[in-house]
């Protein structure tokens, strides 16, 4: 094994190294955080929210960025640092679910029960419902709402929509907490549809990658984290433009083409990922998959 090579993996890779195929293979499979400075950006935004003093109109934040381009992956790295607190005393400080796909009012407070494992009667009224979720939320302290996929209400008809998005304002108006959604672009479309909405959510985009110096950093920091004994050198030319190509700049898809190619080097005994390794895995790149 390579000295250099060894030095620039992480202390949890190194480790792996001397492990069972198997366990290697598992730790590929692993979720693997990277700080990038967008992220910690976000990260730093998310903190700012968390701390801010109640206040009549609190601020929120809309998240946007394609699809596994690391919207989810931050939000949970975010959570990880304020955990629920579970004893006599319980604690959940950030309440985080997904919109649903049928939007309502009563959706988003069922959402929001469900989550916190708390029971309600199916056909009590919404504003039953409401006054639960206020009280129970109150109680446990939260101080935050983050409402992941938030393109999803997209499918519901206009006026679930528009009654969905008044019920989100009016609990971070009523609980005095932000709230944080995080979607695709066509998320924007559904803010706008209500003025007072879009003018409370501040905008936060995450773009694609593009093919340059940060691009490469962001290749060699995964790289570390793969326990393969050789160095792959993903950041030189071809490879590089080839992982590109394959991701089309997108942090999620650039994870799992790395984990699939570190798994297969691993299943067929070798200990880097090569242009051949690339070319051989399964998998079908974003733009031909929604063709």
């Amino acid at each position: 094994m390579n000295n250099k090579h060894l030095a620039k993996l992480t202390p949890t890779a190194r480790e792996y190294l001397d492990k069972t195929i198997d366990e290697r293979i598992n730790k590929c499979k692993e979720q693997v955080w990277i700080p990038y400075p967008q992220a910690l950006n976000i990260l730093d935004e998310l903190e700012e929210l968390f701390e801010h003093p109640k206040k009549d109109r609190m601020p929120n934040l809309l998240i946007v960025g394609s699809t596994n381009n690391g919207k989810t992956t931050i939000i949970n790295q975010f959570m990880s640092k304020h955990p629920m607190y579970l004893n006599i005393y319980t604690s959940i400080p950030i309440i985080k679910i997904s919109a649903p796909i049928s939007p309502s009012h009563t959706a988003l407070y069922e959402k929001i029960l469900d989550e916190v494992l708390v029971p309600y009667g199916t056909k009590e009224s919404a504003s039953r419902k409401e006054y639960q979720v206020k009280n129970v939320l109150a109680d446990l302290k939260t101080r935050m709402i983050i409402i992941d996929e938030f393109q999803d209400i997209f499918h519901g008809r206009v006026h679930f929509q528009r009654e969905f998005l008044t019920a989100v304002k009016q609990l971070g108006n009523d609980l005095k907490i932000p709230i944080v959604a995080a979607g695709v672009w066509e998320v924007q479309s559904v803010v706008s549809t209500d003025p007072q909405i879009a003018n409370r959510f501040e905008t936060i985009k995450i773009e694609n990658w593009r093919a340059n110096e940060d691009f490469a950093r962001l290749i060699v920091s995964f790289e570390s984290t793969l326990p393969l004994k050789e160095a792959s050198n993903l950041h030189t030319k071809k490879l590089f433009s080839k992982l590109y190509d394959m991701s089309e700049g997108m942090i999620g898809e650039l994870a799992r083409i790395l984990e699939k190619a570190a798994i297969y080097a691993l299943n067929h005994n070798q200990e880097k990922i090569t242009m051949d390794i690339l070319n051989s895995i399964n998998y079908i790149k974003p733009s031909q998959r929604r063709l």
